[in-house]
């Protein structure tokens, strides 16, 4: 029974699926989707203590905790949990959070979740307690929408300039396209829309869009499309492209970081070319045959580049054989995800470790933080208060939290590589 509740408990959280009819044996498989997304989870909460306040953070990290629950639970659970943090309970509003609830409704980051449980006549777990009424659970897909979207934005303004950037925005805000994992383009929009969008937005924009979109839509990424000419013209972002261009950038930043510029410059030519001899290599890229050479075979043993080999004749003669260097996207792609995720599980390792290292120092800075609180509650100065750290506790404990924040920095760029590698694959498959 203790091992059915665990497994109950798990398709609540979304990391096992079950399959099977009434009365009949049920089969489980772990979700591997949901669970890769769980580094993810702090940057759900981040987006929306930024959009809806404290109470929406507190409401989506409670869902979270306790992966799907009814609407009542969840407010009960953050009513507890917030009267807990705050001194004057008259102040936590029930409706207020209803409103919360509401508002998250309609950004889609809450759904129902139907059909958690195959059917079968075991009663539920007592960790997952239900009152008969419609289960809610966070909508991870809204949140990568969110996360796509804001990609995008940015790598517009980085490849083109902040007005080309405010054009795609209006674009990405008229999309009332509910987009799923599969989705490889926005609904399209008119051009009318666009210039209605920006009188709203900045109106400074208005006289140069048509030309803003003349140069997305005619530019070699593709991440613009115009699909209809009618009436000024209809248009659509297109996603795949888009994820193709994000993820080559990942792929040829992560060159340059770990094998040097030079490296970056030849992977670029071979990135850009498809397939290219050796001595085009070196001609491109303006250095010395043994040079290039040396470096194509770095990036070759590395598994960053491949050999394809075009036979002249059908004796297969090494003399009469054509050997062109080529970028394996689809096999890179896989190669560094996997790298991605041992370096997440290192960093929170490495991060767990560093804290509790400094777990005393941690729970005394958090007591003299709250100490300090209260006073200023109560109009006591903090500088009457008695200091409860030593000038060395200091010293050791913003040493840990300056390391905590580095990791944290770079569990964030990582995770923007997943994010970028994940779609690629998608956008392949789907093309």
């Amino acid at each position: 029974m203790e091992v059915f509740n665990i497994v109950k408990l798990k398709l609540f959280h979304h990391r096992f699926e079950g399959s099977g009819e009434k009365n009949q044996p049920v089969w489980y498989s772990v979700d591997i989707p949901h669970s890769l997304n769980l580094p993810f989870y702090p940057m759900f909460v981040n987006i929306v203590k930024q959009q809806h306040g404290d109470d929406a953070e507190i409401m989506l990290e409670e869902l979270l905790h306790q992966g799907s629950t009814s609407r009542e639970i969840l407010l009960e659970t953050c009513m507890t949990r917030m009267k807990v943090s705050v001194k004057d309970q008259g102040s936590v509003d029930a409706d207020k959070l209803n409103s919360v609830f509401e508002v998250l409704i309609s950004r889609s980051y809450i759904e129902k979740a139907d059909d958690l449980l195959p059917e079968s006549g075991e009663p539920p777990p007592k960790k997952c307690k239900t009152t008969g009424g419609i289960m809610w659970r966070v909508n991870t897909q809204a949140f990568f929408n969110f996360m796509r979207d804001t990609h995008i934005v940015e790598f517009v303004k980085n490849r083109f300039d902040e007005g080309a950037s405010e054009v795609v925005s209006v674009i990405l805000t008229l999309n009332t396209q509910i987009c799923g994992d599969m989705s490889q383009c926005s609904s399209s929009v008119t051009y009318d829309q666009v210039l209605h969008g920006l009188k709203n937005k900045n109106p400074d924009l208005v006289n140069f869009a048509k030309s803003y979109l003349d140069i997305l839509t005619d530019s070699d990424l593709g991440i613009v499309k115009l699909i209809d000419e009618y009436g000024g013209g209809s248009y659509l972002i297109n996603f795949a492209n888009f994820y193709q261009e994000f993820a080559k950038h990942h792929i040829s930043s992560i060159v340059r970081e770990r094998f040097g510029p030079k490296c970056h410059r030849i992977f670029a030519i071979v990135l850009a070319r498809n397939m290219i001899e050796q001595k085009q290599v070196s001609e491109l890229a303006l250095m010395p045959y043994k040079d290039a050479k040396e470096l194509l075979y770095t990036l070759y043993t590395e598994n960053f580049l491949e050999i394809q080999e075009l036979h002249r004749t059908p004796d297969f003669s090494p003399l009469r054989t054509f050997y062109l260097f080529k970028v394996p996207l689809e096999k890179l792609t896989l190669k560094l995800l996997d790298v991605c995720y041992k370096a997440i599980f290192n960093l929170m390792e490495i991060r767990k470790a560093k804290l509790d290292e400094n777990s005393r120092l941690v729970d005394k800075s958090l007591r003299a933080d709250a100490a300090v609180m209260v006073a200023t509650q109560r109009g006591i100065s903090p500088n009457d208060l008695e200091d409860m750290l030593t000038s060395s506790e200091k010293q050791q404990l913003g040493s840990c939290m300056r390391l905590v924040k580095r990791l944290d920095l770079g569990e964030i760029n990582i995770l923007d590589s997943i994010t970028a590698l994940t779609h690629f694959g998608t956008s392949q498959t789907l093309s």
